[in-house]
């Protein structure tokens, strides 16, 4: 299995490993950690050959064990008569100290005769190794000079006064909540429920040993949804051994306190002596956060509430219940749970949604799954339920809000009934399943203006979900249905309705233009809708490529702040970033990406198809092709033919022009014909956007009567629904499959049709389809022209040497010479005074060249410091010297030079 997460703790291994010094690193990590999953990931990643050393713990009371392992391992001739006179010079000295001095010297003596190449040498576990060997290799780590040997020991601490407490640490810290929750995905079956699989990552503390063991302990039903889980989870041997690590660390202190507070999953400050408290948060046991108190690490945690017995759990329950009734009435809740007889199940469910809304999402899953373990399934207690569900995807809590809803059944009352069905199409839509609604179908048979309303909303809702994805009959079929409701319809349901039919007719390619909308779209009127029909109204905009009257509704969501449900603030920052990428105006849409996940407070989810289109859409923009076609595989990877049609047609459609920019033509026609099949149906060419890449496509592969049949196409969809991007894709598509009579005037149409204010990056791609089947003469213009629109787009490129390739642009480490034909024998990308980035390169040192690499791709001095392990001073001087030896006048001047 592919390790999940690590890439910058591997990365930083990887370049110790490429510096040209010798050096060493220890790698610090819990048990469970995955310390060997990264020792394994940098043994496929670097180039040096590699030595690994296990560690036998059976074999630590035998002194010069280790050392005799490494040596066993490093494979020289001369090893085996190192090993007998290291061993018997270490035995025939008397005196101690001159004994481990003498056996020192030997062995650096011994490892400096070793005839060998530069070497990477992963030892795993050296703690647990016989204390000679430690200190033996300890020694020879700040001594590599002319050893030609990269060392990298993993250890679970380090001593201050220990022998490696001088050597530079990489410390592997928990996996963030959405690396932990792919790991989960990757570890369980496909059944697993992925609300579960949350609860298991957060529970587990982003500890991979923890997680492993928890999923095999579980039963299939607590896996599936179909059972709760008991919380805190019950220990496993990690967890005991973390727990006796931290614990250990803690050693003198009363830990009487921290032992009341693990029956709780977070308590507030004023029930707890804050003195006390103070000496555990300066412990690192627990955490404070304003008047809340909670046990820092679940894993410690868990162990301190299954060690104490039940009878004096329960007790301590009792106790806790009725101290904290009037300061904390949700933790009493929690603790009357386990004393009543009958517990108060509304209560604890009241609790965990008020929990939701403060973020403590960990304590309101742990009093959710109490409920549910203790509760009698009565229509009180699935309204409370529900309630916790509506609160968790208000907070765009996907996953638990799922796993919550399946508990529930339908409802005997039409509103409880409705809010129901809300969340169910609500998630199935945000996880990229198709939305059948069938219980829409049923007429809707009561009288109550009240329930009436509720109808009418559900079906403007799903009305909406069907023309996001495409489904446009299905959308007005619909909101027909709603006509005879509107008499009883809310303010609120018609708004939603009447954006509903502004984004089905952007998507058909007929949006009436601004001045017939919502008053000219006058701010007094937008400030009165609610955040969803603004959503939907810039959404229609931004189809409609009115993007700069997008931009502005969708500000007017994001800048409400806590007025705003996170929801809705959270879809308006990644339609913002869709609307730049569709404006060609890739820096502000990467600016936009940046702003939406740093305010997103929910793990990254693959499987959600906006969401890995954004995330494979910054890097395809960064020149990290491989990681997008990734993070496009992977989504596709989970969809069926129950998913929504419309969002794998864009999934193949970004796969496709990734391949395209890429050079692999064969690859990216596959998937543009796929893109094709899959949305053949939808008639606005500007929604897709994949014709004009097929087209290049089957002209670069020589197909050039397949591409006349698609250009055919898209004239006829783009005369039936004009549009500025069709016009100029049009342009370009004709100019590549003109004959010699209309060639030149065909092309030159389709340079002059561009206006200032036009996409640079449809620029770019017209000069450079333009290049790749021009003439000698003209590819070298054509190409410099090509790369000024890319570098005024905002695309970035990595470091990358020129080669005899065609104008496409070098968006990928994996492009190479054999990904399109040899037209010219130099780039047309890169304009002629550029000088050769090979000779540049060649002029820097490994380390300079290194440095450039980083910036190249994007990272910041702070970012290349800490992964080259520099200071940030180092990095500025080094930066300064390469500006003078390739004669960049600045940061984006030499990524130009050198791309």
């Amino acid at each position: 299995m592919a390790l999940t997460g690590r890439r910058l703790e591997v990365d930083r291994i990887a370049t110790l490993a490429a510096l040209p010094r010798e050096s060493a690193m220890v790698v610090v990590g819990d048990p469970g950690s995955g310390r060997s999953s990264v020792l394994d990931a940098v043994s496929d990643r670097v180039p040096l050959p590699v030595v690994r050393v296990g560690v036998n713990g059976s074999e630590s009371r035998w002194p010069l064990a280790g050392v005799t392992s490494l040596f066993t391992a490093l494979d020289d001739p001369r090893a085996t008569a190192h090993i007998a006179h290291l061993i018997q010079a270490g035995g025939a000295t008397t005196a101690e100290h001159t004994a481990d001095l003498a056996a020192a010297h030997d062995f650096l003596d011994a490892v400096h005769a070793l005839t060998l190449p530069p070497t990477l040498v992963l030892i795993d576990d050296l703690d647990r190794m016989d204390v000679e060997s430690q200190e033996l290799i300890a020694f020879l780590a700040g001594r590599l000079a002319g050893t030609a040997l990269r060392l990298v020991a993993s250890v679970r601490t380090v001593p201050s006064d220990g022998p490696l407490a001088a050597l530079p640490m990489l410390r592997i810290e928990p996996l963030p909540s959405d690396e932990a929750l792919a790991l989960a995905r990757a570890m369980a079956p496909d059944e697993a429920n992925d609300g579960v699989l949350a609860v298991l990552a957060e529970e587990t503390g982003g500890n991979p040993g923890a997680l492993r063991e928890q999923l095999a302990v579980l039963s299939r039903e607590q896996l599936t949804g179909a059972e709760p889980i008991v919380l805190p989870l019950r220990p496993t041997p990690t967890t005991e051994a973390l727990a006796a690590l931290a614990l250990g660390r803690a050693a003198g202190r009363d830990l009487d306190v921290l032992a009341k507070l693990a029956l709780v999953p977070v308590a507030r400050t004023t029930a707890w002596d804050r003195d006390e408290l103070d000496d555990l948060v300066g412990a690192g046991l627990v955490t404070v956060r304003g008047q809340s108190v909670t046990v820092r690490d679940p894993l410690v945690r868990s162990s301190l509430y299954w060690r104490m017995p039940a009878r004096e759990r329960r007790a301590a329950h009792s106790a806790l219940a009725s101290s904290s009734a009037v300061s904390d009435p949700r933790a009493a809740a929690w603790h009357r749970s386990f004393v009543d007889e009958v517990p108060d199940v509304v209560a604890l469910l009241q609790a965990a949604r008020s929990y939701v809304a403060d973020g403590a999402v960990h304590a309101a899953t742990a009093l959710t799954e109490r409920a549910l373990h203790v509760g009698s399934g009565t229509e009180d207690e699935h309204v409370a339920l529900l309630g916790v569900a509506e609160s968790m995807l208000g907070n765009r809590l996907l996953g638990f809000a799922a796993r919550y809803l399946a508990a529930l059944r339908p409802f005997r009352t039409t509103a409880h009934e409705v809010r129901r069905l809300r969340l169910q199409y609500s998630t199935e839509y945000l996880s990229g399943d198709a939305v059948h609604a069938d219980e829409l179908l049923v007429p809707v048979d009561t009288t109550d203006p009240a329930e009436i309303d509720a109808v009418a909303g559900l079906m403007a809702m799903v009305a909406c979900f069907r023309a996001e994805a495409w489904e446009l009959d299905q959308a007005k079929d619909l909101l027909q249905r709603l006509e005879p409701l509107v008499a009883s319809a809310s303010p609120h349901t018609l708004e939603i309705a009447t954006t509903a039919r502004e984004l089905i007719a952007a998507v058909d390619g007929v949006l009436p233009p601004d001045t017939e909308l919502h008053g000219g779209l006058a701010t007094s009127e937008l400030v009165a809708l609610s955040d969803p029909a603004l959503l939907l109204l810039a959404h229609a905009l931004s189809i409609g490529e009115r993007h700069r009257s997008a931009r502005r509704v969708f500000a007017l969501v994001v800048t409400r702040g806590q007025e705003s449900s996170p929801v809705w603030t959270e879809a308006a920052r990644y339609l913002t970033a869709e609307n730049e990428v569709r404006a060609g105006n890739f820096r502000q849409a990467l600016r936009a990406i940046d702003v939406w996940e740093a305010g997103s407070s929910v793990v990254e989810r693959l499987r959600e198809p906006s969401r890995a289109i954004a995330v494979a859409w910054r890097h395809f923009a960064e020149g990290r092709s491989t990681d997008a076609l990734d993070a496009v595989d992977r989504c596709l990877h989970h969809r069926s033919t129950n998913r929504l049609w419309g969002a794998t047609a864009r999934l193949y459609a970004l796969r496709g022009r990734i391949l395209l920019l890429d050079g692999r033509l064969d690859e990216a026609a596959t998937a543009l014909e796929a893109a094709d099949a899959v949305g053949r149906s939808l008639r606005n060419p500007a929604v897709l956007r994949h014709l004009g890449d097929l087209v290049e496509a089957y002209v670069l592969l020589g197909r050039v009567e397949d591409a006349r049949t698609v250009t055919a196409r898209l004239a006829a969809d783009h005369h039936a629904r004009p549009g500025r991007w069709g016009a100029l894709v049009l342009a370009r598509c004709l100019a590549l499959v003109a004959d010699d009579t209309t060639r030149e005037p065909a092309r030159r149409r389709a340079i002059e049709l561009f206006q200032p204010h036009d996409s640079q990056f449809e620029r770019a791609r017209t000069f450079a389809a333009l290049a790749a089947v021009g003439t000698p003469a003209e590819r070298p213009r054509l190409g410099a022209a090509a790369a000024a629109a890319y570098e005024a787009a905002g695309l970035r490129r990595p470091l990358a040497t020129p080669a005899p390739t065609v104008a496409m642009p070098r968006s990928g480490a994996g492009a190479s010479l054999r990904s399109a034909p040899v037209v010219s024998p130099s780039t047309p990308g890169t304009p002629r005074s550029a000088p050769d980035a090979s000779a540049v390169l060649t002029s820097l040192t490994a380390e300079e060249r290194a440095v450039v690499q980083k910036v190249t791709e994007g990272y910041r001095n702070r970012e290349i410091a800490s992964s080259l392990f520099m200071s940030q001073r180092t990095v500025e001087l080094r930066l300064t010297q390469i500006y003078r030896k390739v004669g960049a006048r600045s940061r984006s001047h030499l990524v130009a030079l050198l791309t």
